[in-house]
């Protein structure tokens, strides 16, 4: 007899790389690659399995921040990392006084659909090294507003942004048209 365990190992791969694959089409290959017939119920649990062995991955990934805090203390003495689990707000950051701090944030591709926010600095010899992240939550104003957090924090300092994105999508269109 197969189990929805067996299944799940079987398919692990394959729900990963296609989270949102429907259960027809689940049910269609559990027949064509495994030989069995399981019900869409079946299929269902088979998907939540594999999706809580993920979360669990996920949960242990970010578990081990603490550990690269501390190796980074033991392996950088003089230097200041702080890691620390609260809301963001205006008072819990300091001033830089640094004259350029480049900020930049991207999704994590995982089932938290976080956000990766990072404040890098270039050092004396130019090069580029962090100053803080963080892993926010994804469409909260109040910790992923970056222009509005740092037009509140450092309402004198020049801004800037990047239009990289910007230029390149609109030179598609140009040349889409």
């Amino acid at each position: 007899m197969v189990t929805a365990a067996m299944i799940a190992q079987h398919f692990k791969a394959t729900i990963k790389d296609h989270p949102k694959m429907k259960l027809k089409e689940f049910q269609r290959r559990c027949a064509s690659e495994m030989h069995v017939n399981v019900t869409i119920n079946y299929c269902y649990r088979v998907k939540k399995i594999v999706k809580e062995k993920m979360v669990g991955n996920h949960k242990e990934k970010f578990g081990l921040l603490w550990d690269y805090a501390h190796e980074l203390r033991s392996k950088m003495t003089g230097s200041t990392i702080k890691m620390v689990v609260q809301r963001v707000i205006a008072d819990s950051l300091t001033h830089f006084k640094r004259p350029l701090i480049g900020l930049d944030g991207c999704f994590l591709k995982c089932p938290f659909k976080n956000e990766f926010l990072t404040a890098v600095e270039r050092d004396a010899n130019n090069q580029m090294f962090p100053i803080a992240w963080a892993v926010v939550e994804v469409e909260r104003t109040d910790s992923w507003g970056l222009e509005i957090a740092i037009s509140d924090i450092l309402p004198r300092v020049e801004h800037k942004n990047c239009v990289r994105h910007v230029f390149a999508n609109w030179s598609e269109r140009k040349l889409g048209k």
